[in-house]
């Protein structure tokens, strides 16, 4: 049996609490331009770390979350825009 996105390693690790507000994100992000999605990132790494400084698995997490909510162009065009992100120090 094929495990989901929601079932891998990489996220059980993060726990209950944490799954539950990066499944409210990606169901919030469904259907939004890659830009309103950056937008969520600030909003949702505060609520996924408590405030304090996210951590690169979480954010790695975050990020996965929002693309696991995207057909595949819209995909493409988010991981553009992340990479440009990464480039310039913002994320």
């Amino acid at each position: 049996m094929k495990e989901t996105f929601w079932q891998k390693e990489e996220f059980q690790k993060l726990g209950k609490e944490k799954i539950a507000i990066l499944q409210e994100l990606a169901e919030k992000a469904k259907h939004k331009e890659p830009m309103e999605l950056l937008e969520l990132l600030p909003i949702y790494s505060k609520k996924l770390s408590g405030g304090n400084p996210i951590a690169p698995a979480e954010r790695e997490a975050l990020l996965a979350a929002m693309e696991q909510s995207l057909d595949n162009q819209e995909r493409q065009r988010f991981q553009k825009a992340v990479q440009m992100l990464k480039m310039m120090g913002k994320l």
